[in-house]
């Protein structure tokens, strides 16, 4: 089945970054297709040119012999229409690219980001506009080492089928971390144990994947301080999607990390992560 890759637009981003890391992504994927999306909140003009921003990578894909498809929507809500019209094409990935530091800074208002990821039926790769390069500027395996913080839930392994699909794609290895947070002395064998066993069921599956654990209770600041020491290049969050957890507070962590972390995301909703783990 060809896999569909979405890309919003809306002129923020960079082309370059953007074209590095779908093209590592889209050629480890047979038969994948690209779709680049760009809403606007005018009435679309069939016979208007193309928004500069959907034309510039366009030319790019076109240079390098892509085969895509262009799309111009209308909508007040972008995050809304992105869910859309990813629901109803089928799409596998969305690679969106955040808007620098001071659109980061409202995540937790509500950002064009934050909600496709609530919404999202499929998962979202995040790449930050002014942090998107890898720090090797290396152009190919971009993918050497994915970090997966868990804390012991269901709703944070939902995303470890998708990861194992995505690791074994790019021949990555798998670091499975959690820093117990307060108030979990009780629990910790039972999350240790849980967490070997997940380390296992990878194992089996042919991924190459390790444990990582701290216990300094400070969950953003660890997963950062991983990130840097271990020269992750892709982290891996399911994030939860209850009421009680979209309270800022339950949401930071996913929150800061995107705004912070040195390496780009790959984030899928705990609610709507698949057992056949997409892409």
């Amino acid at each position: 089945m060809a896999r569909k890759i979405m890309i919003p637009l809306d002129g923020s981003e960079s082309t370059q970054e953007v074209l590095l890391y779908t093209h590592n992504i889209a050629s480890s994927l047979q038969d994948s297709s690209l779709i680049l999306l760009h809403v606007q909140r005018e009435p679309v003009n069939d016979d208007a040119p193309l928004p500069s921003c959907v034309n510039d990578l366009a030319e790019l894909l076109r240079a390098e012999g892509w085969q895509f498809d262009t799309l111009v929507r209308q909508g007040d809500s972008p995050a809304t229409v992105i869910k859309q019209v990813a629901d109803v094409l089928g799409v596998s990935l969305i690679v969106m690219s955040t808007h620098g530091r001071s659109g980061l800074e409202r995540i937790r208002e509500g950002s064009v980001t934050e909600n496709v990821v609530r919404e999202s039926n499929c998962p979202v790769f995040i790449l930050h506009s002014q942090r998107a390069e890898p720090a090797d500027r290396r152009a190919s395996d971009l993918f050497q080492r994915i970090l997966v913080p868990l804390d012991g839930t269901r709703g944070s392994a939902a995303i470890l089928p998708c990861v194992q699909r995505f690791a074994g794609l790019h021949d990555a290895e798998v670091v499975l971390f959690h820093d117990s947070p307060e108030g979990e002395e009780g629990g910790i064998t039972h999350t240790r144990t849980l967490l070997e066993e997940q380390s296992v069921a990878m194992a089996n599956a042919g991924i190459k994947v390790t444990i990582d654990w701290t216990s300094y209770r400070h969950p953003i600041r660890e997963i950062l301080n991983t990130i840097d020491k271990l020269n992750i290049d892709l982290v891996a969050m399911a994030t939860h999607t209850s009421e009680q957890a979209c309270h800022p507070k339950e949401s930071s962590v996913t929150a800061d990390v995107i705004r912070h972390a040195n390496c780009p995301l790959l984030v899928w909703s705990a609610a709507h992560c698949s057992t056949e783990g997409m892409p």
